[in-house]
């Protein structure tokens, strides 16, 4: 009874493997049958070649950063020309190995350039948006700072100008007692005076004098502050424009151009050699035919 089911198993586990085992040489065998027809056939793997390279010679990059599309243009570009030369060796010949490299040489040389000039733009436009934020940093300090400054002045002046107002209200209580004891008969038929109101209108005049030059003090020490803010935020705001002015024009001229015309050009550039060499290749295979 215990037996049964690891036969069961057994069973099942080599019928997957059988099936793994006929399923790799099915694939091998489409694969070499697959290399052998292309290996038969070199003009359409020429032709196929050609028109992959026009395609590699007009691909345009839309965005930046553009050094990760020329890495993928120049392995394409490499992988075509490895798969040519692996499939039609008869065609190869010194003079196109000498253009192929010479133009690849070429290319990415030109694309390395490129590449540095790219980074250093990325790095200005790094060191342009970090003082930026600076910038924006301070301007939203400065707003902040302007604003609890104005609140402490007024909380200030008005703690001064409330103790002020609460020293007159004390006088006007002060004076208006002193009139009503000398409305007084007794004290009028004796004709006796009291200085006490003068010195109460005196003091009177004197804090409102006071309260009046608080209320200006506080309006000098409000347009000094809101001068003082009004130059810095200025400063900042011109420096603002300055950098994002900056960074639109770094923008701009990394985003101007993709290589394109350099790209083509080398496409072209080694379209016409192996149409060349293909008919050098024809050429000789004539002659030989001939002599035959």
């Amino acid at each position: 009874m215990s037996s049964e089911p690891r036969m069961r198993a057994r069973r099942r586990f080599l019928r997957p493997a059988s099936k793994k085992s006929s399923r790799r040489v099915r694939e091998q065998t489409n694969a070499t049958s697959y290399l052998a027809r292309e290996a038969v056939d070199p003009s359409q793997v020429t032709s196929n070649v050609l028109n992959a390279l026009d395609h590699l010679g007009n691909q345009r990059f839309m965005l930046p950063p553009f050094s990760d599309h020329y890495e993928r243009w120049l392995k394409d570009l490499h992988s075509l020309l490895e798969e040519f030369e692996t499939q039609v060796p008869q065609t190869v010949d010194a003079n196109l190995r000498k253009e192929i490299t010479e133009s690849m040489n070429e290319v990415q040389s030109i694309l390395s350039e490129r590449v540095k000039m790219e980074n250093s733009q990325s790095n200005e436009s790094t060191k342009l948006q970090q003082q930026l934020a600076r910038c924006d940093a301070e301007l939203s300090q400065l707003e902040h700072a302007y604003r609890l400054q104005t609140q402490e002045l007024r909380k200030k002046h008005g703690k001064i100008s409330q103790k002020i107002r609460d020293e007159i209200d004390q006088l006007d209580r002060r004076r208006i007692q002193i009139l009503r004891k000398n409305a007084n008969i007794f004290r009028r038929f004796l004709r006796k005076s009291d200085n006490s109101i003068a010195e109460t209108g005196i003091a009177l005049d004197s804090r409102r004098a006071k309260l009046r030059d608080d209320e200006q003090n506080l309006q000098d020490d409000l347009q000094k502050l809101q001068e003082d803010y009004a130059t810095r935020r200025q400063k900042l705001i011109t420096e603002i424009d300055s950098l994002r002015l900056k960074m639109r024009s770094t923008a701009e001229t990394a985003g101007a151009d993709d290589a394109l015309e350099v790209r083509r050009k080398v496409c072209q550039r080694i379209h016409a050699a192996i149409t060349g060499a293909t008919q050098r290749t024809q050429t000789d295979t004539g002659s030989l035919t001939s002599n035959s």
